[in-house]
């Protein structure tokens, strides 16, 4: 499939055979050409064929599946008359893994039946909601139904929901996500109350084990559609790799940030809640705005955070990649895997101060149906920061392509901490912490055995830290007022407000939709002392020699690589002349000089008229 294009500009969506009112919303949302993944999956649908797409995230999947499912329920209706009741059923259940994306599967189905949405219902019952209380929403039979696995199954065992006469389209989207959340077991207890005929979409990034398995128990004769994406846009990805300490990971991103050395919307990902909070508390010492997103936070928010990001509204957010499922982990390679058990039978044999910590854990509830490196929809993401690196190389897959989509260009900047790096750092400085017990290099190391599999090679990104010492003592203030008892201040006040906002406000905003616009998530938590000289930069800190420009985001971070294959392009930084800075500051010293500035007419003028 390498010579197929992204967007093939010869087929239209109108050459489909789509009905008319389709075609309308086609051409309001400007879906112009289909995607590649669209081009193929469409027409087979509509033919009736069962389709198993592998491609990946940003690729247009979504409308793959919907688009032949709308499709099939508006003849299905058609075939009927109006006053049979059979025209009104359940007709398409769409299995997501997370309930973000259930939000934004179902917006997207909205959207699409914007000229027939009095002919044709769809139902979110993905909410964290009793299922006692959506039982009316299911009463009324929507014709498509959009829900989590285990959602779904409680609703199907309660017999709220009956599909075994009625059902015709079933989709799982992002299908080896579903089966590494734990859903196995949940979807194959739901194909036992489905009809034995119907039509079924798997849809996902990765064709596993699991993904096989679940092929042969669904689908029947499916067309099997590997969609590789182009070898040029595999190059609209530029990812970079930085070695440094725990404590210059903080350092080098308040200088990425304060000085816009990246520009654009940027995703900061790392591992835990913690971490997600800290990193928020060091950057607002510098007056630097950025939402926080993670399982603890009510799905409202979450929702609203994501939507308020793709709308321009917020510039930074700091996500948690809470991805420490069986799916996740690396299964490419026999020896990595067993170090990885053995590095998990030691953490479970030394259980004195972990337990304890687990236990405190558990006082918060999170989100089990919590994803974002995988599923989530942002939109003209400039650049992904893995502030933590991931745990796996799949993990790190998922996370950079936040950017780099459909055809515009981004970047990846990924700190590591390696093992000998952080025990000399430590032994200097009690007070850092390891950000995960799983060694970076070693994840790194299989990390750029996968992209080279692909024909992509992980850049060496060095700094220049002559340019940036002037900033360490700022990085020092800064990191000691955000302490672990700030960290969970900030915590609980940001849930607090949240659940707040999601709950109490929830009615409000249904009736008025633009009060959301005054619903701001990046304010700041302060639960700490702010000190007001870290806010702006003197100017002598500033870097002397512009920084070179990242071809991805406009511009990126001073490096001392001159060897490497960074574009040449100069940020708007100007480069100073020593001697005529010195000369500057010179004559600026002699006129606030009192003794250098004394004019004897002037005094002896004033002593005529006195």
């Amino acid at each position: 499939m390498a010579d197929q294009k992204l967007l093939d500009t010869q087929v239209t969506f109108s050459s489909f055979d789509l009905d008319a009112r389709l075609v309308r919303a086609l051409a309001k949302l400007k879906f112009t050409s289909p995607t590649l993944v669209q081009a193929k999956a469409i027409p087979l649908a509509l033919q009736g064929v069962d389709i198993l797409a592998r491609a990946r995230t940003g690729s247009g999947k979504t409308a793959a599946y919907c688009l032949p499912v709308i499709q099939n329920i508006i003849q299905l209706k058609e075939a009927f008359n109006v006053t049979d009741e059979a025209r009104q059923a359940t007709r398409a259940l769409i299995l997501v893994p997370t309930r973000e994306l259930a939000e934004q599967v179902t917006d997207h189905v909205k959207k699409l039946l914007l000229y027939c949405s009095q002919d044709i219902k769809v139902a979110n019952i993905a909410g964290n909601v009793a299922p006692q209380f959506q039982k009316p929403i299911l009463a009324e039979l929507p014709d498509i139904v959009v829900a989590t696995p285990s959602k779904a199954l409680a609703h199907l065992e309660a017999q709220n929901m009956v599909l075994k006469s009625t059902l015709e389209n079933l989709v799982i989207d992002e299908a080896d996500l579903v089966l590494s959340f734990g859903y196995n077991d949940d979807v194959r207890k739901i194909v036992t109350y489905l009809p034995k005929i119907h039509r079924s979409f798997l849809m996902s990034a990765t064709l596993t084990k699991d993904v096989d398995e679940l092929k042969q128990l669904i689908l029947r004769k499916p067309a099997i559609l590997k969609l590789e994406e182009e070898a040029d846009d595999a190059d609209n990805l530029i990812q970079y790799v930085v070695k440094c300490s725990e404590r210059e990971k903080f350092l080098l991103t308040f200088v990425v940030l304060k000085l816009r050395l990246i520009r654009g919307k940027i995703i900061m990902f790392v591992n835990d809640i913690d971490r997600c909070y800290k990193l928020k508390l060091f950057l607002e010492q510098f007056s630097i705005k950025a939402c926080v997103l993670n399982s603890e936070l009510p799905l409202n928010s979450r929702y609203h955070i994501v939507q308020e990001f793709n709308k321009g509204i917020y510039d930074y957010i700091i996500a948690t990649d809470e991805s420490e499922l069986k799916g996740e982990q690396d299964s490419d390679d026999e020896e990595d895997e067993e170090e990885e058990d053995v590095n998990t039978t030691e953490q479970t044999d030394s259980k004195p101060k972990p337990s304890n910590k687990k236990k405190k854990a558990k006082k918060v509830i999170k989100d089990k149906e919590y994803g974002v490196s995988r599923g989530v929809d942002f939109q003209d993401v400039a650049a992904v920061i893995n502030f933590d690196f991931p745990k796996s190389a799949k993990s790190y897959t998922h996370r950079v392509g936040r950017t780099a989509r459909g055809g515009q260009r981004g970047m990846s900047l990924s700190f590591v901490v390696p093992t000998e790096i952080a025990d000399e750092h430590r032994e200097r400085d009690r007070t850092i912490s390891r950000s995960s017990g799983v060694d970076d290099s070693k994840v790194l190391a299989r990390v750029e055995k996968e992209q080279n599999k692909r024909g992509v090679n992980i850049k060496p990104y060095n700094f220049d830290k002559k340019q940036v010492d002037g900033f360490r003592y700022r990085l020092n203030d800064a990191l000691r007022a955000v302490t672990g008892v700030a960290v969970r201040e900030a915590r609980v006040k940001e849930l607090k407000n949240e659940i707040m906002n999601s709950e109490k406000l929830k009615a409000h905003f249904e009736d008025k939709p633009k009060d959301l616009d005054f619903l701001r998530h990046d304010r700041p938590l302060h639960p700490t002392r702010v000190q007001q000289h870290l806010k702006h930069i003197p100017q002598y800190l500033m870097p002397k020699i512009a920084p070179p420009t990242s071809a991805s985001t406009g511009t990126a971070v001073a490096s001392n690589n001159n060897e490497s294959e960074l574009p040449t392009q100069q940020v708007p930084f100007k480069k100073v002349d020593n001697k005529k800075r010195a000369r500057y500051h010179a004559a600026k010293k002699r006129k606030s000089d009192p003794l250098k500035n004394f004019s004897m007419a002037s005094r002896s003028g004033k002593k005529q008229k006195n």
